[in-house]
């Protein structure tokens, strides 16, 4: 596949052009700024196709199969690389039990770069573009300006209220999911002409993803540690991180309703019921 002259720039014509480039520069560099823009850019693809083309084929339900096992194998690498510098910006604790997770994390991050070249090479790959340009096609404009859905934002709103309304008091695992769904209901949202309702909604949930996001680096971090050293000064100043993350997580979740949903009348005017619920940091581990 050959490289876009746009690969280095945010500058696309179509959520397929902009998926090819991210294809091409994690090609060119596996590292973990290339993960994250190939798993941005199909994640914003999904979210295009999602509204412009719902129904899917067998052919193309086969060729997103494989890009969301190209995402793991990257988020893999993505989290050896993020992992190290957190391990990196620990004082306090003991060099050798910091250089043996490392170690472990720099082991971790050779094979998935192995794993994840080895998927970029497969020939399913090449083949599958086909099947998906299809689904790049949308309502065109007379001046070929780029399309946007002025009911994007509202649709966005309303997947979110239907989701916080389905799920229970919050627990690690469905805050992980939570970070999920607001990367779901933003890539949505983006779809819309540029206003303020937009600008707004884009801006909380990108918060919001943030802040949970760094809980679970650090979670997934304290188990690594666990495994290679185990219950040591520095396993302890990670589940210490890894509760104050959580705890910042479940406010973070709080804010979010109460801008979104509450004080714009989505759900009855009280304390959003997971904030009421939060577990306590001891139930975080």
């Amino acid at each position: 596949m050959t490289i876009l002259s746009k690969a280095a720039r945010d500058e696309f014509d179509t959520p397929l052009e902009r998926l090819l480039a991210s294809v091409a520069n994690l090609r060119q560099q596996p590292t973990s700024k290339g993960a994250h823009f190939y798993r941005t850019s199909l994640r914003r693809f999904q979210a295009w196709q999602e509204v412009f083309q719902p129904h899917l084929d067998a052919e193309q339900q086969q060729a997103f199969k494989f890009l969301d096992k190209l995402r793991k194998a990257s988020g893999k690498l993505r989290d050896s690389e993020v992992h190290l510098k957190l391990i990196e910006s620990l004082s306090r604790v003991a060099t050798a039990d910091k250089m043996k997770v490392a170690k472990e994390l720099k082991a971790r991050r050779k094979s998935s770069i192995k794993k994840l070249k080895l998927l970029l090479r497969d020939s399913m790959l090449s083949s599958i573009w086909g099947a998906l340009r299809v689904l790049d096609k949308s309502p065109g404009q007379a001046d070929g300006s780029p399309v946007s859905i002025a009911g994007a934002t509202e649709l966005a709103l309303e997947e979110y209220r239907g989701f916080v309304q389905r799920l229970g008091p919050l627990s690690p695992e469905s805050l992980h999911e939570y970070r999920l769904q607001c990367k779901r209901f933003r890539y949505t949202a983006e779809l819309a002409g540029e206003s303020p309702k937009r600008e707004l909604l884009i801006a909380t949930w990108k918060k919001a993803q943030d802040v949970i996001g760094e809980w679970h680096d650090y979670l997934t971090l304290s188990e690594v540690a666990k495994t290679v050293v185990g219950n040591t000064v520095l396993n302890t100043e990670l589940l210490k991180r890894t509760r104050r993350k959580y705890q910042e997580s479940l406010r973070a979740v709080a804010r979010c309703e109460q801008k979104l949903l509450v004080s714009a009348g989505g759900i009855p005017k009280k304390e959003p019921k997971r904030a009421r619920l939060a577990p306590s940091s001891s139930q975080v581990a």
